[in-house]
This record gives structure tokens, C-alpha cells and sequence, in this order.
């Protein structure tokens, strides 16, 4: 039973390490637009503006899905969605940290922070080849409204594992409760450019051009994408959508991609 129960352990914990099941915690992508009230009132609650970031806004146009068309039918071909490299990291974990993270997990659930905080930083003492158990320590610091440590947290998670997504988008949250709206839609970018297909960074993109940088068209595009990618499943998003579409006073553009590329076969 003992050996039934650790081999549990370790498939739990490769599973939450590996996909990055922490996208539950402290919304790994925000569920609507954040208001502008609100970020007032994280801002007041200790989070300034940082001044040391890029200041030049990049394309993030290139990681919206585009459909194709068989050639000789003209027909709409299944989108093939890329696969998150952050699940392809491999190799085994040792069964003792597994309880280890399972209880900080578990600690950061029911906001015992000291207690998660302080199994984490024996976890990754033990291994410092982890990069997941960095994210939690980052969602703590935020928790604790220490904003630098928090961000130094996902760097180090993103220094052990470039792939690791989840840090890059959680690291733009707080650029962007800092009032760095550049920096976030940047960081953004960059986990797309790992992940073209990561539906959370298309959606908290979306509210970032929406509420922050009065860029509502590229908002409707990044809203489109997440919808795309999630099967319409958030009604919620659909909704804003909708309104999105009146102020924009423009088409699904995804439809109008596949038009364009049908016509253009066809031609």
C-alpha cells in the first residue's frame, strides 16, 4: 500500500509540474476585464509602476490562429493547435518532494502561506531543477502584496525553464498591476511566442488592449483567438465579445481570415 501510494504521489505531481496545473491559482488568467477602479485600487494597495521596462510596443499579431483550405477542394482543413512545450519537459521525480508540494499545495489552498511558503523553499533547496514550485512562491509574494519579490520569483522560474508558461503570464500580471502595460504585453508576447496557441495569454491580452491601452481592435482579434482556441466554451467571454464587436464596429475576423484564404485558393 505504502509503494500504491507514493507511485500516486509522483503522477500527481508530474502531472502538476509538467502541465503547470497552476493556472487555479491566484487566476493564471483573469475571467473579465479588470476595471479600472480596481486597478486603482491594487495600485493603492502598495503596487507602483515600474520605469525600467521596454518602452516599445511589439506585434503580437503573428500568434493569432490562421485556418487553411485544401488546395484542390477549397475546403476548410481542421485547425492543428501547437502543442505547449512546457508538457514535453521529461524526467522523474523523486517521491518525497512529491508530499512536499502536495502539502504546500495544499497549505496555499487554504491560505496558510507561511506554511506553503516555507515547504516550498525546502522543496526547492532539495531540487532546484523545479521551475513550478517558483510560481507559487511568485502567487505568495503577490498574495502578501510584495509585488518585486513576486516578479523575481517568476524570473527564477523562468530561468530554470524557459518554457514554463505559466511563470511568463504571471509575470506580466504583475507589470501589469504595476502599471507597466508595455512590459505586460510584451512578457505576453514572449509566451506566445513559446506557445502560439495558449488561450489564457490571448485572453488576458485582450483585457490588457481593452481596459489599458484603449486598443480595442487588437483586443477583439486576441478574444477571438482565446474563443477559437477554447471552443467557444466561455460564455462569459462571448458576451464581452459581443459588446467588443459594437464599439469596434468590426467582423469576426477569424471568419474573414478563412474567407480570404478560401478566396484565395479558389483564385
Amino acid at each position: 500500500m505504502a509503494m500504491e501510494s507514493v507511485n500516486r504521489f509522483y503522477q500527481i505531481l508530474k502531472a502538476l509540474i509538467v502541465i503547470g496545473l497552476f493556472s487555479q491559482f491566484l487566476g493564471c488568467a483573469s475571467n473579465s476585464p479588470q476595471t479600472e477602479s480596481s486597478a486603482k485600487k491594487t495600485q493603492k494597495a502598495g503596487i507602483n509602476k515600474t520605469t525600467d521596462s521596454p518602452k516599445v510596443l511589439v506585434s503580437t499579431l503573428q500568434h493569432i490562429p490562421k485556418r487553411t483550405v485544401d488546395e484542390k477542394t477549397g475546403l476548410l482543413l481542421p485547425y492543428q493547435s501547437a502543442t505547449n512545450p512546457y508538457l514535453q519537459k521529461s524526467g522523474q521525480i523523486e517521491a518525497p518532494l512529491v508530499v512536499e508540494f502536495i502539502a504546500a499545495r495544499r497549505a496555499y489552498q487554504s491560505s496558510n502561506y507561511k506554511k506553503a511558503k516555507k515547504t516550498l523553499e525546502d522543496l526547492t533547496s532539495n531540487d532546484n531543477s523545479l521551475s513550478g514550485p517558483w510560481v507559487m512562491l511568485g502567487d505568495i509574494a503577490l498574495n502578501n502584496k510584495k509585488a518585486k519579490q513576486a516578479m523575481q520569483n517568476y524570473q527564477k522560474a523562468i530561468t530554470i525553464n524557459k518554457n514554463n508558461v505559466n511563470a511568463y503570464i504571471r509575470l506580466a500580471k504583475v507589470q501589469r498591476l504595476q502599471g507597466d502595460f508595455i512590459a505586460a504585453q510584451n512578457t505576453y508576447n514572449q509566451a506566445l511566442s513559446i506557445w502560439k496557441d495558449f488561450p489564457e495569454a490571448h485572453l488576458n491580452l485582450a483585457i490588457l488592449y481593452d481596459i489599458y491601452l484603449n486598443k480595442q481592435i487588437l483586443s477583439q482579434r486576441h478574444l477571438e483567438a482565446y474563443l477559437f482556441l477554447v471552443d467557444g466554451r466561455d460564455k462569459k467571454q462571448v458576451n464581452w465579445l459581443t459588446k467588443l464587436q459594437q464599439r469596434t464596429g468590426k467582423d469576426i475576423q477569424l471568419k474573414v481570415d478563412i474567407r480570404k484564404a478560401v478566396s484565395n485558393t479558389s483564385s
